[in-house]
């Protein structure tokens, strides 16, 4: 039975992403089974999502942490889901979201706009400029646009999971957050790209 987070959070995710839905579960071997169930996590995947090619996965069952953070006009807690997308034919996403995810979880990471989760993509794309996942406001990709979703005592958000370089991370921390992603409009990034070439 789904709890009040899970309800309004996979209402929101089927109207956003449309395409055809299937949710697995991912397990990694290192999970601690204080923190995610065995090493379990839940991915949701909309194949043609956002159009036909594409792929786009989300994280299920994150929402019922809190990222440690609260909203600054509401103070309520901040409850946040992953969501990534790539070319179609292929579940890496899934498993890099996982990853992710047992490891926000495993160590007790404060995760929200802006964060970035180090070495991710390493062990999957070894050959790739890629090495980051920088944490973002979702792009406006979609049909329909990710939206707030207000509980009584949490704001639910999602966040998209955006693959970035080493030189990409470095330009982040001496020029911000906003310069960074300035920079990626202007480059016109391919994001589903998961070996794109570094812009910097």
């Amino acid at each position: 039975m789904l709890n009040k987070y899970e309800e309004k959070m996979i209402e929101s995710l089927k109207n956003v992403l449309g395409g055809e839905q299937k949710a697995f579960s991912y397990h990694q071997e290192n999970g601690k089974k204080n923190s995610t169930p065995y090493g379990d996590i839940d991915i949701l995947f909309a194949k043609s999502s956002p159009s036909k090619g594409y792929l786009t996965a989300s994280t299920l069952g994150m929402v019922n942490r809190t990222t440690g953070y609260k909203d600054k006009n509401s103070q309520k807690e901040i409850r946040a889901e992953l969501i990534m997308s790539s070319y179609g034919g292929s579940d890496l996403i899934g498993k890099i979201l996982s990853t992710a995810a047992i490891g926000i979880c495993d160590n007790g990471i404060q995760y929200g706009y802006g964060t970035l989760l180090k070495g991710i993509l390493e062990g999957y794309l070894p050959n790739s400029d890629m090495k980051h996942l920088f944490l973002m406001l979702p792009p406006p990709i979609w049909s329909d646009k990710f939206k707030v979703i207000d509980c009584e005592d949490s704001i639910v958000v999602f966040l998209y999971a955006l693959p970035i370089s080493d030189a990409e991370k470095e330009y982040m921390a001496e020029h911000g957050i906003d310069e960074l992603q300035n920079h990626f409009v202007q480059e016109n990034i391919d994001m589903f790209d998961l070996n794109r070439k570094s812009v910097l």
